[in-house]
């Protein structure tokens, strides 16, 4: 089967602007920031410059390999990247003593801002590192890790043709939550920032590889380049409302490394928080993360303060426990909602993690393989009572940053665009899993394996119908599918609010779902139902 990739990403869905006059109020009375600047005052921001170089030609991005869902994601990537004038963006170095430390209330729109110090890119030709704030309501904060491969070794980060990360700070985050234009956003109005990443480290590097490029070592400052962001956040927020960190891709993985830390560091400031996590399980073939410890010592890693105790025990012992790292945040964070989206076949990871398997003379995965072990994984998650995951019936790579957000609903990313045969109470349907026929309020037989072997509703059922022992509705054939920005528009959660965990296919229970020829296309019916409810 051909993995289907996404459309062609041209920059058609531009951001709309702050009002410059006061961009959703973050003057330092508001909650902006330490700003205390007066009329007279040295402009701070340097109005469309190029002096910090910010044009990435053509010519400096890394020839890329055309084979494989990977690299023609990451060239998607950079393509964008290419096309979006950054020229027409405000920049401020922090470096400079005569911009204050670039406070958020002195920025009239988009603003990149350079913060120096041990901050780099993961080559010595690379452009200066850079975060992007977008101005915004000063009390709502998206803190987002930009997305990109991985450059974990040598054979994905050299030679040019074959390196599996981008290399370059570049603004390719313009459509999906962050298309102000677009009346269901429910981030639309949110001040942005957005962690650009070209460390190819999963925003933790703190290391010197011991191989070159251009006759250079390659140096990976992820950590300092994610550090620099949310420092800037902490000090120009002293209280939020809402909280969202969010990521795709690798920045998923910036998630679920930094989460803990953030909350953490707004403790006592913020009355709403959440993690989303988009297109990112954190599969690596065995023993591959260990290698990379070793290879750069528990100094440059172990030491690094966003880590929970468990997880730097692990790092001190030689292991790097991924799959552990966001129940780490659900467990420290228990009214805080953590969620994942994922599509069923990703093809992105499943050709990432096939890359590192080879390397390593470990079996490919199929992708029902790919299918089984994510859903093993969100079962372990799913034991957590914060956690809630949205899974798209469609092999696509990351939805948060995408063009196709708006359409994108559990049947797949073009869902709201597709004709539904809706059922009524009148219609004779199968109950999930056990497919007995049912027709309006009644209930189906209970299932082991599925709502905790309790009767529920059928999908013909009316959604005000309580009589039986679980009112949940597994399979509904009375309404369309709660779309993605549906279902996004509840996080961070309020008092009194909840999510449910929504996934697009048929039910199966885990003794089928785990047998050969299970297929891609399934709903593990053991996360049916799933429901964080925030105490009121």
């Amino acid at each position: 089967m051909v993995a289907r990739l996404r459309p062609t990403l041209l920059v058609a869905m531009a951001l709309s602007g702050c009002a410059a006059s006061d961009p959703g109020g973050c003057h330092a009375e508001k909650g902006g920031g330490a700003c205390v600047a007066e009329e007279e005052e040295v402009q701070l921001l340097q109005k469309g410059s190029r002096q910090q170089d910010l044009a990435t030609s053509g010519s400096t991005l890394r020839s890329r390999g055309d084979s494989g869902p990977m690299w023609q994601y990451l060239q998607e990537l950079e393509d964008v990247g290419e096309q979006n004038p950054m020229d027409e963006v405000d920049t401020c170095n922090m470096e400079d003593p005569a911009h204050m430390g670039c406070p958020l209330c002195q920025m009239d729109g988009p603003t990149f801002v350079f913060p120096g110090g041990k901050t780099r890119c993961i080559f010595t030709e690379s452009k200066p590192f850079r975060f992007k704030v977008i101005p915004g309501d000063a009390k709502k904060l998206l803190l987002n890790f930009q997305g990109g491969g991985a450059c974990l070794t040598k054979k994905t980060t050299t030679p040019a043709q074959n390196t599996m990360c981008i290399a370059h700070p570049l603004d390719f985050d313009v459509a999906g939550i962050f298309n102000r234009s677009i009346p269901e956003n429910p981030y639309k109005d949110w001040t942005v920032l957005d962690v650009f990443y070209c460390s190819g480290d999963m925003f933790i590097g703190n290391m010197t590889r011991n191989y070159t490029d251009n006759d250079e070592p390659v140096v990976q400052h992820g950590y300092w380049n994610a550090k620099s962001a949310v420092d800037w956040a902490v000090e120009q927020f002293p209280e939020l409302d809402s909280l969202a960190v969010t990521g795709s891709s690798a920045g998923c993985g910036g998630v679920m490394f930094w989460a803990d830390y953030i909350f953490k560091q707004f403790e006592g400031r913020v009355s709403h928080k959440a993690a989303i996590c988009d297109s990112l399980m954190g599969f690596v073939p065995e023993g591959l993360l260990e290698d990379v410890l070793e290879e750069v010592g528990q100094e440059a890693l172990c030491t690094l303060p966003i880590w929970p105790e468990a997880i730097r025990e692990a790092c001190y012992a030689g292991q790097v426990p991924l799959e552990k790292l966001l129940p780490e945040v659900m467990a420290a964070h228990p009214d805080t909602a953590v969620v994942a989206i994922h599509g069923k076949a990703d093809p992105v990871c499943l050709h990432f993690y096939n890359v590192l398997a080879s390397d390593r003379n470990q079996g490919n995965w199929t992708e029902e393989q790919f299918v089984m072990r994510t859903n093993q994984r969100l079962s372990e998650w799913n034991a957590h009572p914060n956690f809630a995951s949205y899974l798209v019936n469609d092999d696509f790579h990351t939805f948060l940053p995408m063009p196709i957000l708006p359409t994108t609903d559990t049947s797949g990313i073009e869902g709201t665009t597709k004709n539904r045969t809706l059922c009524d109470t009148a219609s004779n349907v199968k109950c999930a899993v056990s497919e007995t026929m049912c027709s309006g309020n009644q209930c189906c037989p209970s299932v082991q394996g599925l709502l905790g072997g309790k009767t529920f509703p059928c999908p013909a059922a009316e959604n005000t119908f309580k009589g039986c022992e679980v009112n949940f509705k597994p399979s509904d054939c009375m309404e369309p599918p709660t779309t993605l920005f549906e279902w996004l528009a509840d996080l961070p959660l309020h008092p009194g609010s909840k999510v449910t965990s929504r996934c697009g296919g048929t039910l199966k229970v885990r003794e089928d779902w785990e047998l050969p020829g299970a297929g891609t296309r399934y709903c593990a019916a053991g996360q049916a139902g799933k429901v964080f409810a925030r105490a009121a």
